[in-house]
């Protein structure tokens, strides 16, 4: 038998799991010292990308969008940044809020309306853009420098040299900041911000199509010097993922080899001893980060695309699996506009959703390769690790398919049923108690044997794994709401409830929960 490993990865999901018996102990929340949703930076010469806005007037105040500046010829500029950032992650509503100041709510989810990522892009020989790194400010919509300079080649020996950075000419990188997620839901916070970060890198991913570009999404770097170059201090803000940017025509094949980096294999872990609010998920970002030198055995994040198998479950199938309908909707040149109207559900009616409907959206959110324009460069893998994982439907009201418990495996498209049963009231106990649950017309839950895999891929894949679940939850958001039917992720549940449902070890990681249902009205 394999010997029982813990580690910091292992020890840290189960602490931040959440449990009938303790989870009214967690403290109120003190609005006095809720963190900024927003990261101002002070600079001279901000790069204003309103005016380059598909708009005849600026969002909110109406008035009408300032004349843009003529730019240099060049492929491409200003206005496919400022696409590019506004509906990636740029305000696109304003709530009230009788507690606080208003919120602003931003074109990607996040839990809590925190939203603790953050965006820098780093620009080389570009005639519309002095070369050096900027930050993004969402609020204001510009582009605030913090570094002069070409800067590519440094940022590339972090990433270990990948081809696409000498072929990039813009480079985006993602960051965590620790204390807006942490302030509401303490330790369980890192699971959030990585959630938030995928959501993030799937409007990205997609925009940068929208707007012309290759995206390259990038989870191995050297994780103390990147953020020591930010100034970022490892302990409050942590670089997470990185994006290159490429022109199809400057693509290669070299390009196309995306290989995720496993941390090293570490002892078990010894926690402390009555730590502080942050000391465990600080602890397992340590623990999971990589050096100067890339570890010596790379892993090809899809060979063949074999993956580790599906848990065993105490359900036997009961029947023969079903194959999903139709293909994946393409939606392309209508990502702006769905991103604008896309909002997580608060509430669903109940009615029934077709199958062919559920197909679209589970294809779409599944669909981990998107296809460069054809003729040009072959396709481009989006996600850092994946397969990794695996997948359940909960059926509440589909039409044509009995209620009950699914397994859902996205590379052959199909459904096997587990267990028949109307189970809308267990999910909505453990997604606790809310209404979103037991609504529903399908319900989708994503594990993990992270035992296993933290052996395999080492701790870093703790965070490429929410990373990638973050992604799938937002292209079904995508997909919900350009079929005219509301999706709403759901961070927060009872962790061991889940897999006793599923019939799987309570030492399975579930990842993420994102339902999908009729809106009224």
């Amino acid at each position: 038998m394999t010997p029982f490993y813990e580690s910091c990865a292992e020890y840290y999901h189960s602490d931040t799991k959440y449990d009938r018996k303790t989870i009214h102990r967690t403290k109120g929340l003190d609005f006095s010292r809720k963190p900024a949703p927003f990261k101002d930076y002070q600079a001279d010469h901000p790069v204003s990308l309103t005016p380059f806005l598909p708009f005849n007037y600026l969002p909110f105040t109406r008035t009408p969008l300032p004349e843009a500046p003529i730019q240099p010829p060049y492929p491409w500029g200003l206005s496919e940044i400022s696409q590019l950032l506004f509906f990636s992650y740029g305000v696109t509503a304003i709530l009230d809020s009788p507690r606080s100041e208003q919120t602003l709510l931003r074109a990607a989810p996040s839990a809590g309306g925190l939203y603790p990522a953050e965006i820098y892009l780093a620009f080389r020989d570009l005639p519309f853009i002095p070369n050096g790194i900027y930050h993004y400010n969402g609020k204001e919509h510009s582009l605030l420098p913090l570094y002069e300079g070409d800067f590519m080649d440094r940022l590339s020996s972090y990433l270990y040299h990948h081809p696409t950075l000498s072929k990039t000419k813009a480079l985006v990188f993602l960051s965590g900041f620790f204390e807006r997620s942490a302030w509401r839901y303490g330790e369980r916070g890192y699971r959030r911000i990585l959630l938030d970060t995928g959501h993030l890198i799937g409007n990205l991913s997609l925009m940068a199509k929208e707007t012309g570009f290759v995206p390259f999404p990038l989870s191995g770097f050297n994780d103390h010097a990147f953020n020591s170059f930010l100034f970022l201090e490892d302990q409050k803000e942590v670089v997470l993922a990185a994006m290159p940017l490429l022109r199809p025509e400057d693509v290669t094949e070299s390009c196309l080899s995306l290989p995720f980096y496993p941390s090293p294999l570490l002892p078990p872990y010894s926690p402390p001893q009555d730590p502080e609010t942050g000391v465990l998920f600080r602890d397992l970002h340590r623990l999971s980060s990589l050096g100067a030198d890339p570890p010596g055995v790379i892993l090809n994040r899809r060979p063949d695309k074999t993956h580790l198998p599906a848990p065993e479950s105490t359900h036997l199938p009961i029947g023969e699996p079903i194959t999903l309908p139709g293909e994946a909707h393409d939606f392309k040149g209508q990502i702006p506009k769905t991103l604008l109207m896309r909002r997580s559900a608060r509430q669903y009616s109940g009615a029934p959703v077709s199958l062919a409907r559920m197909s679209e959206i589970l294809k779409y959110g599944y669909q981990d390769i998107d296809p460069v324009e054809e003729g040009v460069v072959p396709s481009v893998p989006h996600f850092f690790q994946p397969n990794l994982f695996t997948s359940y439907i909960v059926v509440n009201s589909v039409t044509e398919l009995i209620p009950g418990l699914y397994r859902f495996d996205p590379l052959a498209g199909t459904l096997t049923l587990l267990n028949r049963g109307y189970f809308a009231e267990t999910v909505c106990e453990f997604v606790l108690g809310q209404d979103l649950g037991r609504d529903a017309a399908f319900v989708l839950i994503q594990v993990a044997d992270l035992e296993h895999l933290v052996i395999q891929y080492g701790q870093r894949a703790y965070r490429t794994l929410h990373m990638d679940v973050g992604q799938i939850g937002e292209r079904i958001n995508l997909a919900a709401a350009h079929a005219g039917v509301g999706a709403s992720g759901i961070g927060g549940f009872y962790d061991d409830e889940v897999t006793d449902f599923l019939g799987l070890p309570n030492t399975m990681a579930v990842l993420y929960i994102t339902t999908v249902g009729a809106i009224p009205g």
